[in-house]
């Protein structure tokens, strides 16, 4: 059985001006879809203050996706409020892991935010050491295939804007990785671009930046290029297990300029 996921990220509801109409260009796209993708991943960066405001904005958008989805922080959300607001959860005690269950895979949301300090934004990534348990533990409860997900990307893609903030100490979440061949894929949000590279020997997938793209460093648009489309992705997994990525930049008003 084939297995399609609809892959946002960054959707920055309360940041760039027309974040929120950039998003519901998304989820507009993927309703129009004949059949559906299977699941909705977000992966992190929901709202850009991690205000209860950006939270209701994006809650009754994402709403409108009735089918499977799993929703995860980044280094703009605040834990609390995102719990609140997305997931109905009052009691924060940690990390927000998540799980997603089918009858054909398993998809595993890390969190790899950072909590600010004296009021002050981290924009790097951690994973406990309690999370990679866990993540090994679920890993290790069958062979269905499995999907890694979490905000930060543990390897460097080549963009020196992203280069200070990525996941830091990636090594112990590579060796969980490598321990379970059934984990298909990693995917990631975080660095604002559209791209393919590979970590613990498997696809590590961007989802391409909602709200705007971090270019190259040679490319001739700005460091954040907030004219640029809306990007999303589509991960289609095929009966012989192979993942083909495949990544669609939106028509949007002023889109493609500078």
């Amino acid at each position: 059985m084939t297995i399609l996921i609809a892959h946002v990220s960054d959707t920055h509801f309360g940041g760039p001006p027309d974040a929120g109409r950039r998003a519901e260009a998304v989820i507009d796209h993927l309703l129009a879809l004949d059949p559906l993708p299977d699941v909705l991943l977000v992966s992190g960066d929901v709202a850009d203050h991690g205000l209860p405001e950006e939270y209701a904005e994006a809650r009754a958008l994402l709403d409108t996706w009735t089918g499977p989805k799993l929703v995860g922080t980044g280094n703009h959300d605040v834990r609390e409020e995102f719990a609140r607001g997305l997931l109905d959860v009052e009691v924060v005690p940690g990390p927000l892991v998540q799980v997603l269950e089918s009858a054909d895979f398993r998809m595993l949301m890390l969190d790899s935010l950072v909590p600010a300090r004296d009021g002050l934004r981290i924009d790097h990534g951690e994973l406990s050491t309690a999370q990679l348990d866990w993540l090994d533990e679920q890993l290790g409860r069958d062979d269905k295939p499995a999907f890694v997900s979490l905000h930060h990307p543990p390897v460097d893609l080549g963009l020196s804007l992203m280069a200070p903030i990525l996941l830091k100490e990636p090594e112990p979440l590579e060796l969980v990785i490598m321990k379970h061949a059934h984990v298909v894929a990693t995917l990631v949000g975080h660095a604002h671009t559209a791209c393919a590279t590979t970590f613990a020997g498997r696809p590590l997938l961007v989802g391409g930046g909602c709200a705007s793209t971090v270019p190259l460093d040679n490319e001739p648009y700005p460091v954040v290029w907030e004219a640029g489309p809306p990007m999303l992705a589509f991960h289609l997994v095929h009966d012989d297990g192979r993942i083909t990525s495949h990544w669609r930049a939106l028509p949007f008003p002023d889109g493609g300029g500078r």
